[in-house]
């Protein structure tokens, strides 16, 4: 340090060869990452010693001046000479210092960014189950008092809680969604019920049509038969008015045609009365024969009504497997190949066992 009152030379301490050295020694020194420790401190302590070394140039300064004020300009100069020596020396250094430390902000800057998405899927999860937020509270429009989740805790708790509530609030959306479809369902039996009613007194009508139509055909025959009956009966009377008119002729001969004619009315109408009882009698039966004939024919058919629904069923069902188009599976052994041929060929024969059973139902 100079400390004579000669001005003209200023003279540091930290001169140029004090620089140079201080160069050669620090500029190589380089940090490799945010994981290098060792040179990281090296760095450090170098930049410190730079700093150092300015600080002293910035007091030799400091007290040229004070020694003589008009050599100040010069002594600025000078200083800010040698600082700029070590510019370049310092800018380095801090350029690998922040190697380190713009790492260290980066990291901090992805944790941030990683725990934003993280509360942004659970958020994103809440939704997608149904949620609503109220901005304080994440609820469900439909769920009991109590069934809500404040945004902290959704944001704060652990994985395995966070799953257990999703897992409450989903059972809410699985009970919801089962008693909609509940009542769809139920609606839709009802209406099949009352579509069922509905049909079954259609064919009551159409039956009552039926057995009331050939009540009316048996009468139309039973009333032509009786009215055949009667026309035969005046033929029989006009007839034996004509006979008995001859007979009045010959007294003798009528008695005797008399009795041969009462004989024969006698005969005759228990041959016409006998005719119309047959002919009741006989369509009687056939009457009860048809009807009876009718009743086995609906008690058929609605048996095979009634079965018809499982028919259907049993065969949309074998339709199922028919229909499906499972891909086989990568068998690689053929131990395997015979296993899984055998099995589709039995699927096979028992599925169409099936639907022959089915179809004699």
């Amino acid at each position: 340090m100079m400390e004579n009152n000669t001005y003209d030379l200023v003279i540091y301490d930290v001169n140029e060869a004090v620089i140079k050295k201080i160069a050669d020694a620090y500029l190589p020194l380089k940090v490799t990452g945010v994981d290098d420790k060792a040179n990281y401190e090296i760095v450090r302590k170098a930049r410190l010693d730079v700093v150092k070394h300015r600080t002293a140039i910035e007091k030799e300064r400091k007290k040229y001046k004070e020694k003589a004020l008009k050599y100040g300009r010069d002594v600025d100069a000078e200083a800010k000479r040698l600082t700029a020596l070590l510019e370049p020396v310092e800018d380095h250094l801090t350029e690998q210092e922040n190697i380190v430390l713009h790492e260290i902000e980066r990291k901090k800057r992805e944790a941030e960014e990683k725990e934003a998405a993280r509360i942004q899927a659970r958020i994103d999860n809440l939704f997608s189950i149904g949620c609503t937020f109220n901005g304080q509270n994440y609820l469900l429009p439909f769920a009991p008092a109590g069934y809500t989740v404040p945004s902290p805790l959704a944001k704060t708790c652990n994985d395995e809680q966070f799953e257990v509530i999703c897992g409450e609030f989903q059972k809410l959306v699985d009970a919801e969604n089962k008693r909609i479809a509940d009542e769809k369902a139920a609606k839709i039996a009802e209406e099949e019920r009352l579509a069922n009613i509905k049909e079954e007194q259609e064919a009551e009508s159409k039956r009552l049509a039926a057995i009331a139509e050939k009540q009316a055909e048996k009468e139309r025959k039973i009333k032509e038969a009786e009215e055949k009956i009667e026309k035969e009966k005046q033929r029989l009377i006009d007839e034996e008015n004509k006979r008995v008119a001859a007979a009045a002729r010959e007294q003798q001969r009528i008695e005797d045609e008399k009795k041969r004619v009462e004989e024969l009315e006698k005969a005759k109408k228990e041959a016409a009365e006998k005719a119309i009882k047959e002919a009741e009698e006989k369509a009687k039966r056939d009457a009860e024969e048809q009807a009876e004939k009718e009743r086995i024919a609906k008690i058929a058919a609605e048996k095979k009504a009634a079965r018809l629904p499982d028919k259907e069923k049993l065969l949309a069902w074998i339709a199922t497997f028919n229909e499906t188009n499972n891909p086989s599976p990568a068998l690689k052994t053929q131990e395997a190949k015979a296993i899984y041929q055998q099995a589709m060929a039995e699927l096979e024969l028992t599925l169409q066992e099936a639907e022959k059973r089915t179809g004699d139902l």
